[in-house]
């Protein structure tokens, strides 16, 4: 059988790999002239990488680190402590550890006791109140969806000083997002798997550009096994056939119609609702996605002409827009050249910024950043660079989790995959890798079904 597959980032090439383990004969499609999705990267005029985020992974990505070492990939990242290292004109650096000797929750919890970032009494607040989702369940998480997580962290009787010192910035590392428009499902899932799953809080880098560790390895793996990679092939259309109820062909901006047996949308949900026909559209199973909206985030990149950092390991801040960062040639090998600091900084929230020019939005970026590393300032800024993202991962606010689509569409032979359709984990490079699993899932059970029908052959070879 013959899969098609429009878009070509983490949910993309994992149900790509996983369908031709099954022996399918799979094309996968990608607008862009670069592969990865939100976790791409190229090169800029002078030759330096330029990522469209600040690319995370955790120990709790399991089903990433699993793939990834099927695809023997399992030495991409640079791996660093446990750790949350804060930044604050208030506070200077101080940090939140994960104790390495004691098994979680308690390594957790005693990190908190440990941090300068709260009070004590804050602190036993924080304690008591996060024992139940701690402790808890995936049943008691889906239940909180309907309020934020500022909401739910008062109503547990913790204050302000935690909420705004450490939860305000988990989310926006999370969701690009403060605590008061992030569902409270999302900061809470997060300190479920972090608290109970060894390992889980650990951090790693890509030890150098996404581009070159990851996606050319993974397209070069497809294509041994008989893929076909296509870049700038942008789907303009799913084309659907009323009379039979399924699709026939994704047709693409150059007027290409590419035809296969199933048909697999790993799109951003933005790009999936603009694709859809009205027939489609009008269906409920693909109205709600107009629940699913993007959230706008900016990447930043500023090259210095000595170093400015001393820390090999992200750093986050509380209370400035720039939500979390690091130094590149501190964090990533491939980056130390000895040149000097390259920092790429998320900037977040970003909606009421994104439009600014360059110049108005590097004075915003600078005054905050100076702010937090003074010593930059005796620094010469020689090059940045600025990736505006309108519509990155989906927008978790509150109430909107019920109406994240299955990976099985009405449609028997169109599928969804991608970290915005229901999957157990966050809306990340996991999430979009669990989503992968659900589809590749469906398939195989659409298939043993016969619900999934091979195309008759064209007239003039019918014998």
């Amino acid at each position: 059988m013959r899969a098609i597959i429009a878009g070509a980032g983490p949910a993309g090439f994992a149900v790509a790999k996983w369908l031709t383990d099954r022996g399918y004969e799979v094309v996968l499609l990608e607008k862009r002239d670069v592969p990865g999705g939100k976790v791409s990267a190229w090169r800029d005029a002078d030759g330096d990488w330029v990522e469209s985020g600040l690319h995370v992974f955790f120990g709790a990505y399991r089903n990433l680190l699993s793939f990834l070492d099927e695809c023997g990939l399992n030495d991409c990242f640079d791996w660093k402590p446990a750790e949350m290292v804060f930044a604050s004109p208030e506070h200077g650096r101080t940090g939140l550890r994960f104790v390495p000797f004691l098994p979680p929750p308690l390594n957790g919890l005693a990190g908190v006791a440990a941090t300068k970032l709260v009070s004590w009494p804050d602190k036993l607040r924080m304690a008591l109140g996060l024992v139940r989702p701690i402790f808890g369940s995936h049943a008691y998480l889906d239940a909180q969806d309907e309020q934020s997580y500022a909401a739910w962290h008062l109503r547990h009787g913790m204050g302000e000083r935690s909420l705004h010192g450490i939860m305000d910035t988990m989310s926006l590392a999370l969701q690009f997002q403060t605590a008061e428009n992030v569902s409270a499902k999302v900061p809470l899932l997060a300190l479920m798997y972090f608290a109970q799953e060894p390992g889980a809080a650990r951090m790693g880098l890509v030890k150098g550009s996404p581009h070159e560790r990851i996606w050319e390895p993974m397209i070069a793996l497809l294509e041994q096994r008989g893929a076909e990679v296509r870049l700038n092939a942008r789907v303009q259309e799913i084309r659907y056939n009323q009379h039979d109820g399924r699709v026939d062909g994704f047709l693409l901006e150059d007027g290409e119609l590419v035809e296969g047996d199933l048909y697999i949308s790993a799109m951003p949900v933005h790009s999936l609702r603009k694709v859809l026909p009205d027939a489609l559209k009008q269906q409920e199973f693909f109205s709600n996605l107009k629940h699913l909206k993007g959230q706008p985030v900016i990447t930043a990149q500023l090259y210095f002409d000595r170093m400015v950092t001393d820390v090999d390991n992200l750093i986050f801040s509380a209370g400035t827009r720039l939500s979390v960062y690091a130094d590149m040639p501190r964090v990533a090998p491939d980056y130390n050249d000895d040149t000097g600091s390259i920092i790429q900084l998320v900037v977040a929230p970003a909606a009421d910024i994104i439009a600014l020019d360059d110049a108005a939005l590097l004075e915003l970026v600078l005054e905050e950043f100076y702010k937090l590393h003074p010593i930059a300032r005796e620094a010469r800024l020689l090059k940045h660079t600025f990736v505006r993202i309108p519509n990155s991962v989906y927008q978790a606010r509150p109430g909107v989790d019920k109406y994240r689509p299955d990976q099985a569409t009405p449609v028997p032979n169109l599928f969804l995959a991608g970290d915005f359709t229901q999957q157990e984990f966050l809306a990340s490079i996991e999430g979009a890798i669990r989503s992968a699993g659900r589809c590749v899932d469906r398939i195989d059970r659409a298939a043993a079904n016969g619900t999934i029908q091979e195309r008759s052959a064209p007239a003039e070879m019918v014998i």
